[in-house]
Order: structure tokens, then sequence, then C-alpha cells
């Protein structure tokens, strides 16, 4: 009788584990905190690495990067990589399900044929073109805190690749849409200082506008 009792608290004891399991899995899923719904990532498979074929020659583009979820669909980390001087100017992560990705990618295609590198390639190009960045005072996207998680795991350090960023040996500024001109103005201050050059489009020089607003949309150290 013992014995038998003691089998029966086992199996309930194994049970009560799976239900815990099942609830700690679903709380992951459900938790609005990436730091929780992403903490097994680095254990998920790369489904594939993507970066556009022209990302050197143009300077910018996205990468992608999609990891298969233990529910089947896939978590997909997007980085808006500047190669020629800001680093990551935008990052974000998304689940989706297949079809998503595919409409993401063909929308992503429009701009840049993606091409396919390794996981450790592409970490190390997000990590290194944000390094670079940080070495002139730019920052990478606040949201790329939470979009880098998506490369957690992938050991860049098996990647031969050396980059080389910028445009001629040096920093080289493009304007673009999102950027006000008060951090426009601030950003060519910055790369000029470092030998670089920029463009910003625009009818007024600007040079014949004075640095002095303090508030900019980019994150600058």
């Amino acid at each position: 009788m013992a014995r038998n009792e003691a089998r029966r608290q086992k199996q309930l004891a194994k049970k009560k584990a799976k239900r815990q399991e099942k609830r700690a899995h679903l709380a992951r899923l459900t938790s609005p905190d990436p730091t929780v719904q992403l903490a097994d990532v680095g254990s998920w498979p790369v489904e594939e690495a993507l970066v556009p074929e022209n990302l050197w020659t143009q300077g910018i583009g996205q990468l992608v990067i999609a990891r298969r979820h233990p529910n089947g669909r896939l978590v997909c980390g997007i980085y808006l990589v500047d190669t020629y001087c800001l680093g990551v100017k935008n990052a974000y992560w998304r689940i989706v399900s297949r079809s998503d990705y595919q409409q993401l990618l063909y929308d992503i295609g429009k701009v840049g044929r993606p091409e396919r590198v390794t996981p450790e390639y592409f970490a190390k190009l997000v990590h290194d073109a944000a390094a670079y960045a940080q070495s002139f005072g730019f920052a990478p996207h606040p949201d790329f805190r939470q979009a880098r998680l998506v490369l957690a795991g992938i050991d860049t350090s098996l990647c031969p690749d050396t980059f080389t960023f910028g445009k001629d040996g040096k920093p080289f500024y493009v304007r673009g849409p999102r950027e006000s001109l008060s951090a426009a103005r601030l950003i060519a201050e910055r790369v000029t200082r470092a030998g670089g050059h920029y463009i910003i489009p625009m009818e007024e020089s600007i040079d014949a506008l004075a640095i002095d607003d303090a508030h900019d949309e980019l994150d600058v150290d």
C-alpha cells in the first residue's frame, strides 16, 4: 500500500509540474515585457537572416532575422542600418505568422533584394554598425534595447568578416525624412569634426543656421 501511495504521489507531482510549466509558458507568451517573451529566444533556431544586396552601395537598408518560435510562428528582428554614419537608425521585433512574414519580405524587397547571410554575419554587422555610430556619439534607436534580444545566443566571433563603415573611410551623413533640422545640424557638426561629409536636402545652407536648439529627435549622447 505504501508503495502504491508513493507512486500515486509521484504521478500527481509530475502532473502538477506540467500544469505549472504550461502556465509559465502562457505567461511568457502574453507578457507585455519583451524580456519575458524573449527569455528563451537564444535557443530558438534561426530560420534565416537577410541583408539587402545593395546595403553597402546605398549605405542604408533594412535587415531581417527570423527565429522559429515554439508555437510555430516566427520571431522577427528588423533593423534599419545606416552603414555610412548613424548605425542602427531604427529597430523593432514582432511575432508574426508565416504569411505576414512573407508580406514583410515583399515590402522590404521593393527597396533592396534581400540576400541570405549566416546568423553570425548578421549579428556582427548589426552590433558593429551600432558601435561605429557610437564612436561619434550617435546612440542606436531606443527600441534597439529590445530588438537586440532577438540576436541572443548568436556567437559573432564565428564570423570572419571585417566590416568597413563610412564612405571612403569617413562618416557620411544624409538627412533622413524623420530627422528634424535641429537634429540634422547637430549630426552634421559632429560628422564634420570627425572629418566626414554630409548632405542636407534643404534650400538653406546649414552653415548659415545657428546651432542653438537643445531639443532634437535623435538620441545623441
